[in-house]
């Protein structure tokens, strides 16, 4: 790829009706793989075959002492040309001699793969002007596609979550400028556009664990953030429950009502595009005819889900059901913060924390904060 074309490496000449006998042997008696580098292809001149090889000082030796009966080879430098069959490794080893040594920073650790789509970050380095910084993401971008064989487009993410609808900017950098995509998890499927809908591919064991708890036959489940159904979809898949999945984006709910045609589903899903503060209003028939009906709620909604505790408790029995609550906490002591938030916001509508189920911490949100999730029992006073 690139400028790899104009590298000189180094090639071991033989005689066309030796090369057979040395593939053989170097098979037979040494690792192949790190002798042949098959990043380039093998070359032929009249009578002679040029099998480009690895600058291995100790290799080079091996092979040396194995030819030296013979006396038609020779160890060349020339100018290689890529095997663009080759297959990377790794996104370093696409990139070597792609971009230079000293900006090896830029090359990311990681990426989210949403489908066929990559979503890079990059940080911004000082010491590099834009127009070569630019030229290298997109170099980065090239490799990733190289390297990943379902990748066919990537995204550089340009902003962090924000609006309402808790989507962020993506600058098209490599491959298809196509940002809506088939995503498969757990054994689902879901349809989704990275630009129009919120959604995190880093939540996959999150969704896994919640899918797998003790969710009883015939609940009554509210999601009430649901984006395109990724704890909705998986949950109805493996259990005969009733869910009610709110969401403000109507491109969320589009694809939520598409994932629930193209999903066997065992349970049932009822899609509602709205903000879900509109329940309390004595005048809404969604909300009249879900208070205190839930036997489980899920709040994955972190940088506000304690603004919406009071919807929680008015659509939860008030024998008490269970509550997944999701919220970003400050540190130290993010989790003890958590409880310690819900008990005081539940105490004003006269609801209090029956039991803990289960807390810890998801991720890493920034140096001063954690994603955590805390899995309760709630109950009213009233009851």
């Amino acid at each position: 790829m690139g400028n790899i074309n104009k590298v000189k490496i180094t090639y071991l000449k033989l005689k066309k009706k030796d090369g057979q006998d040395f593939i053989k042997f170097i098979k037979n008696n040494l690792n192949s793989k790190q002798i042949i580098n098959q990043k380039f292809k093998i070359l032929h001149e009249k009578d002679y075959i040029l099998f480009p090889i690895f600058e291995n000082q100790v290799l080079l030796d091996k092979i040396t002492k194995i030819l030296r009966n013979q006396n038609d080879f020779e160890i060349i430098s020339k100018e290689g040309i890529t095997n663009v069959k080759y297959k990377y490794k790794s996104l370093e080893e696409a990139l070597e001699g792609i971009i230079p040594h000293k900006y090896s920073e830029l090359i990311p650790k990681s990426y989210d793969i949403i489908g066929n789509i990559a979503v890079i970050e990059f940080d911004k380095y000082n010491h590099i002007n834009d127009k070569e910084f630019n030229e290298y993401k997109k170099k980065i971008a090239k490799a990733i596609i190289e390297v990943n064989n379902n990748i066919k487009t990537v995204y550089e993410k340009k902003s962090q979550i924000k609006g309402e609808y808790r989507l962020r900017a993506l600058a098209f950098l490599c491959g298809e400028d196509k940002s809506e995509t088939i995503y498969k998890e757990n054994g689902c499927v879901f349809k989704l556009d990275i630009k129009k809908t919120y959604f995190s591919p880093r939540l996959v064991f999150e969704r896994r664990r919640i899918t797998l708890s003790n969710i009883e036959e015939n609940e009554v489940i509210i999601d009430m953030f649901a984006g395109v159904g990724t704890f909705s979809i998986q949950i109805a898949k493996n259990y005969n429950v009733k869910i009610h999945a709110f969401d403000l984006n109507p491109n969320a709910i589009k694809f939520l009502k598409k994932n629930i045609k193209i999903n066997k589903l065992k349970g049932s899903i009822t899609p509602y595009q709205m903000d879900i503060k509109h329940v309390l209003n004595p005048l809404n028939k969604v909300g009249t005819s879900l208070n205190h009906r839930a036997d489980r709620i899920i709040m994955n909604l972190p940088e506000k889900s304690i603004d919406f505790i009071d919807i929680s408790c008015y659509l939860m029995k008030k024998s008490g059901g269970v509550l997944h609550f999701y919220q970003i906490s400050d540190k130290p002591n993010p989790l003890e913060n958590t409880i310690k938030h819900l008990e005081t916001h539940l105490s004003k509508f006269n609801w209090i924390i029956d039991k803990i189920l289960n807390s810890k911490i998801v991720k890493s949100y920034s140096p001063t904060s954690e994603l955590v999730v805390v899995d309760l029992k709630i109950k009213t006073l009233d009851y």
